[in-house]
């Protein structure tokens, strides 16, 4: 279904008001998606994106710096995510053994193994829609847009 039938709009001002709530409202749909997989195990998605940053490192330990730097949601507040996932036992929080000043911040096992199953329920759920190419293209033209 096409964007006009979706929000029932025949006209647009131009084509790229048309591709611009295209990109709105894909965002939402694909948002909501992401969030229905993300809530059996009680995070957002704004957790997921700290479990794949540290996962990233892993298994050596980040900073919080880091996890700041490569956030895509920089808005939100990293300490009360970083804390909920310690709460929950997904991520380790310790002082640096070298200078008690930085925070080191890794997976726990039970994070380890919760970021790779929630990994693979995304790539089968929210990734399969394109093929290599057109994800391709796709990311150009955002990477274009902005």
């Amino acid at each position: 279904m096409n964007i006009q039938q979706l929000i029932k709009q025949s006209k647009f001002e131009s084509p790229q008001q048309m591709a611009y709530i295209n990109l709105v409202y894909t965002y939402y749909y694909f948002h909501e998606k992401h969030c229905a997989l993300l809530k059996p195990h009680g995070i957002l998605p704004q957790h997921y994106n700290v479990l794949k940053i540290v996962k990233g490192r892993h298994p050596n330990p980040v900073t919080p710096s880091h996890i700041l730097d490569v956030m895509l949601d920089k808005k939100r507040d990293l300490t009360r995510l970083v804390d909920k996932l310690v709460d929950l036992g997904l991520l380790n929080r310790s002082q640096s053994p070298e200078n008690k000043r930085y925070i080191h911040i890794s997976l726990s096992e039970t994070g380890l193994e919760l970021t790779l199953k929630m990994e693979a329920e995304l790539k089968t759920q929210l990734v399969h829609y394109l093929d290599s190419n057109d994800s391709i293209l796709l990311s150009d033209l955002l990477d274009r847009m902005r």
